[in-house]
């Protein structure tokens, strides 16, 4: 096993008050220090005297710095808890956990739940540093307080967003330098925001919706998919929600995050995969100019759109010509129309990774008619859904049957 020559030291505001007795004397044995330079700003000169001093421009590029350092006495100075959101996971990663030796202080999220009186196993820490914004977003549901870290500008661009998802009411706190000199606090409603903090700073979101919000948006709603058709703008072409539950149950069996969408129509399937996935990513086809600009609509509802790291992207070239600019091999494929174009399925099952789920829905004859003579090629499983809705009929209620759609599942070997 590897000899410990790796101290990871976390590190608040508080700076030098914040250190155990083991991560004291741990730093006092090192020759080196890696840092970014507010940690180092953080710590009295007489800790660091006789050391020398390496500074990252981000912890994520550490590598190579401490690369030409490897094997020699080092501490790493992070935030906090250095394996929740930190650099830890990064030093495994490159050195392995018999190169570490672990000296972690409070968490950001610590130190907001005894601020605000939250219960941490039960409250969601996430993270908007280099990540995307609408993962965050795509858990936002009324009655959750959600703490995110983030920096100063972070409101400026919730309050926005919040708002398209009907969330407008929703209080933010923003919680800087906590346990520090400069510790101070602000709170508002997300429509209301309008101002800068500093850059160190964990946020807490209590969703609330407004006044005059629709019940079926996304953020209104506590099912993981599923949503009524109302949560969509959409030209009538839209899996429905019963077909669209059986349709997603199916494409979650996959293992890993990413989908693609041929056919997406109102970005339905796509959106609520990502729903039940927020990590995951979605590339979406869909040729029909309206459509792609009902799925951009829809897609703010989510959360999404609001940030270039989202990871839901579309396409408006035809399958299977699109498949090209995906930028990832897909773990689930939904294809929910196109099936008569040329090369599709076949395309769209050799790019699917290996385990993973095709789902194609048909309601035309000429649809069901490709699927059956795949599923000569491919064997997979066969299901009629047939779905009648109640509606009024005078003082009665009467059940109206939807088109029946014939859906084939296959799971690549």
């Amino acid at each position: 096993m590897t000899r410990p020559w790796l101290s990871v030291i976390g590190l608040g505001p508080e700076g030098e008050a914040g250190l155990t007795a083991g991560a004291l004397a741990a730093l006092g044995e090192v020759a080196h220090v890696v840092c970014a330079e507010r940690h180092a700003g953080l710590l009295p000169e007489a800790l660091l005297a006789g050391k020398t001093i390496h500074h990252w421009p981000a912890w994520h590029q550490a590598e190579a710095v401490l690369r030409p350092l490897e094997g020699q006495s080092v501490a790493v100075l992070g935030t906090g808890e250095p394996f929740h959101f930190g650099v830890g996971t990064s030093l495994v990663r490159w050195f392995g956990i018999g190169a570490l030796r672990v000296f972690p202080a409070s968490s950001a999220f610590d130190r907001a739940c005894a601020r605000l009186g939250l219960s941490q196993q039960t409250t969601p820490c996430l993270s908007a540093y280099g990540r995307s914004l609408g993962a965050v977003l795509l858990q936002a549901r009324p009655g959750r307080t959600l703490l995110v870290l983030g920096d100063g500008e972070l409101g400026l661009r919730l309050g926005p967003a919040l708002t398209a998802m009907g969330l407008g009411a929703s209080s933010l706190t923003a919680l800087s330098q906590m346990d520090g000199a400069g510790e101070s606090r602000l709170d508002a409603r997300a429509r209301d925001w309008d101002q800068s903090v500093d850059p160190i700073t964990t946020w807490a979101i209590t969703p609330e919706a407004d006044e005059d919000a629709n019940p079926d948006w996304p953020a209104l709603r506590h099912e993981p998919f599923g949503l009524p058709d109302g949560a969509f703008r959409h030209d009538g072409k839209l899996t429905k929600r019963e077909v669209r539950a059986v349709s997603l149950s199916a494409l979650l069996a996959a293992p890993g995050g990413g989908l693609w969408d041929i056919g997406a129509g109102s970005g339905a399937i796509g959106l609520e995969w990502l729903r039940a996935r927020p990590e995951g990513q979605v590339f979406a086809i869909e040729p029909h100019g309206e459509r792609r600009g009902f799925m951009d609509k829809n897609a703010r509802r989510f959360g999404l759109g609001h940030d270039e790291r989202d990871r839901f992207t579309v396409s408006g070239a035809h399958a299977p010509d699109a498949f090209d600019a995906a930028g990832f091999s897909p773990d689930a494929v939904f294809v929910g129309g196109g099936l008569s174009r040329e090369g599709l399925l076949e395309g769209a099952w050799q790019a699917l990774n290996s385990g993973g789920v095709l789902v194609a829905n048909a309601v035309t004859l000429e649809g069901q008619a490709v699927l059956s003579t795949w599923r000569e090629r491919v064997h997979g499983d066969f299901t009629t859904l047939s779905v009648s809705r109640g509606e009024a009929v005078g003082r009665f209620t009467g059940l109206r049957p939807l088109m029946p759609v014939l859906q084939w599942v296959g799971r690549k070997p």
